[in-house]
């Protein structure tokens, strides 16, 4: 960060303090696995950088002297010599090929890193370097290099409808993950929370949840949405959203902290061009004191895989893409099911969960998160959940 200070030495003298100066680099590579053989298709690196304070923000592709003197305002002579600490680099994509599944697959590896230039310092962080995958049916798959690589098969989907009225539904941890994101992450982010179109609008400190569940966000994982400075430069921490059935958090970034009280931490985006906004990074759920072994007995439907999901405030119901799901009968799989949209509706109680597990797995979605046209990595581990009263939409 030593090579960062003349920059912050200059904001001091140039701007108020409440202006900041935000910088960013990314490099990306994309390739092809044909199921035997690695090509390396594109590679690309990004630079940009951006000034803002409370009420605007002006940004500008590259983060040479010229750029920077735009921003700032000065004149090119006027902007001191500075570093970034180090390269970004990327590893060689090919040591992955010895871990890949004898399957098409199109593959990208991005590493990035940012830099905070307040008058009061700078903060910088680097985000873990990420593999993303997409399988020849469009589902996408993300984990942190290093690790193994997830189950990339396609969801196993089949040709019978889903089951008439109400029923009980085992989820696997994919889709658990997949349900939290959608019911407890984006809602519980502060400009979410405040808008109105929460659930949990107004019901914070009271239960909404019958069983001991537990939903943590936690940026400090290995997991793709991790980082230890948010892009506003305040440090990440876990932060307990749902603490055994009971809400117990938001996600805010500086602004919403101050209005709550709240610790900031959670402020990303997706570049200097957009600005920092309350957002999920790494979403964790367990039920307190669950059962280990999922009880198939008790369900109607197994549900596997997910592929995306929607809270929609109209109707105070979640509506979850069921990719892959059986049908089961004396806790053994009967019929695979069709795609179809799960309708998980919401009462004053919250929703129907009548267990989950106690030990939460590492998944590989949703991997990626949009909001407002941001899309920025996260990650997720998740437990079993047994939901009550769902039906097919």
């Amino acid at each position: 960060m030593d090579g960062l200070a003349p920059l912050a030495e200059l904001l001091a003298r140039k701007r108020p303090k409440a202006w900041e100066l935000y910088l960013w680099q990314e490099l990306r590579v994309q390739c092809f696995w044909t199921g035997t053989e690695l090509s390396r298709l594109s590679a690309r690196k990004r630079v940009a950088s951006s000034l803002r304070d409370d009420r605007s923000l002006v940004s500008v592709d590259g983060c040479g002297a010229e750029q920077l003197a735009r921003l700032l305002g000065v004149k090119v002579r006027a902007i001191p010599p500075w570093s970034w600490d180090g390269e970004l680099a990327l590893p060689q994509p090919h040591a992955l090929a010895p871990q890949l599944p004898p399957q098409p697959l199109r593959l990208a590896l991005t590493a990035s890193r940012a830099a905070v230039v307040r008058a009061d310092g700078v903060f910088a962080t680097r985000r873990p370097v990420t593999v993303d995958a997409v399988n020849d049916v469009g589902e996408t798959f993300s984990w942190v290099w290093g690790q193994d690589p997830p189950n990339l098969q396609p969801a196993a989907g089949g040709a019978v409808p889903p089951p008439w009225g109400r029923w009980r539904a085992l989820l696997h941890p994919q889709a658990t993950a997949v349900l939290c994101h959608e019911l407890f992450g984006h809602p519980l982010e502060a400009d979410s929370f405040f808008s109105g179109q929460s659930p949990w609008t107004g019901r914070m400190g009271t239960r909404i949840t019958s069983v001991p569940l537990h939903v943590v966000d936690d940026p400090t994982l290995a997991l793709p949405g991790g980082f230890w400075r948010d892009d506003e430069g305040e440090t990440a921490r876990p932060k307990s959203l749902v603490t055994a059935g009971v809400l117990t958090g938001v996600l805010a970034d500086r602004s919403y902290g101050t209005l709550l009280t709240a610790e900031p931490g959670n402020a990303r985006r997706a570049s200097p061009h957009d600005p920092p906004t309350p957002r999920l990074s790494n979403l964790i759920a367990w039920v307190e004191g669950g059962e280990q072994e999922p009880p198939l007995s008790e369900a109607r439907v197994e549900i596997v895989r997910v592929r995306s999901g929607l809270f929609v405030p109209a109707t105070m119901a979640l509506l979850l893409a069921v990719s892959e799901s059986y049908t089961l009968w004396h806790g053994r799989r009967k019929q695979s099911l069709a795609p179809f949209f799960l309708k998980l509706p919401l009462d004053t109680s919250g929703p129907r969960i009548l267990s989950g597990g106690s030990y939460p797995v590492t998944v590989a979605e949703p991997g990626w998160c949009g909001k407002k046209q941001q899309f920025l990595p996260v990650g997720a581990a998740a437990s079993w959940l047994l939901l009550d009263r769902v039906e097919a939409a």
